[in-house]
C-alpha cells in the first residue's frame, strides 16, 4: 500500500532533524540500499533536503522542507508521479497549505496518510527526542510491513527442547 507518512509540527520542533535521523537510520539499516537522487545517496548535516532511495523494490521519497510557501505539494506530486514513490516521508506545519498539499497528493495518487508528530519537549531534550523518534517511525514502517526488517535484525528462532517424561 503507497503511504505518505507526514511529520507535523509547528516551527522549529525538530521536523527536519527528526527526518534527517531518519533517512540516516534508512541507509545505515538497509546497507544495499539504491540511490535514486541525489548520487550518491547523502543526508547532509543541516538544512532541508530531499532523497529518493529504493530499498528491496520499495522506492522511499523523503522530503523534509514543509514550510509554507515553499511548494510542498509540486514536490510531493513528483515524488508519487515522476518518481513512484511507495513511501514518502515529508514535514508539514499543523495546518493550512502544507497539510492540504499531503492530503492533495494522498487523494490524486492514492495513498494512505499516517499523520504524525515530533515529540513536544524541552529544548535541552530536543536531539535525543528527535533520534528516538526516528528510530520509532523505522519500526512503525517495518511492523507495518511497509518496509522489511532487516535479516541483521530478525533472531533465530531457538531449537526447540525435547524434555523426557
Amino acid at each position: 500500500m503507497k503511504t505518505i507518512l507526514a511529520i507535523s509540527h509547528a516551527s522549529g520542533k525538530g521536523k527536519t532533524q527528526t527526518i534527517r535521523e531518519l533517512a540516516n537510520l534508512l541507509l545505515g539499516s538497509y546497507p544495499t540500499f539504491v540511490a535514486i537522487k541525489p548520487i550518491p545517496a547523502k543526508v547532509p548535516v543541516d538544512g532541508d533536503f530531499q532523497l529518493i532511495i529504493e530499498i528491496a523494490g520499495i522506492v522511499i521519497g523523503i522530503e523534509s522542507m514543509g514550510d509554507p510557501g515553499t511548494g510542498l505539494e509540486k514536490r510531493l506530486q513528483k515524488l508519487a508521479g515522476s518518481y513512484s514513490c511507495d513511501i514518502i516521508i515529508c514535514a508539514t506545519r499543523t495546518r493550512g497549505e502544507t497539510v492540504a498539499a499531503v492530503e492533495n497528493a494522498a487523494s490524486t495518487w492514492d495513498y494512505d496518510t499516517i499523520w504524525t508528530s515530533t515529540y513536544q519537549v524541552i529544548k535541552k531534550h530536543q536531539a535525543q527526542a528527535n533520534q528516538l523518534k526516528a528510530k520509532h517511525l523505522l519500526d512503525l514502517l517495518q511492523q507495518l510491513l511497509l518496509l522489511p526488517i532487516p535479516t541483521a535484525l530478525v533472531a533465530p528462532l531457538a531449537p526447540a527442547s525435547v524434555s523426557a517424561i
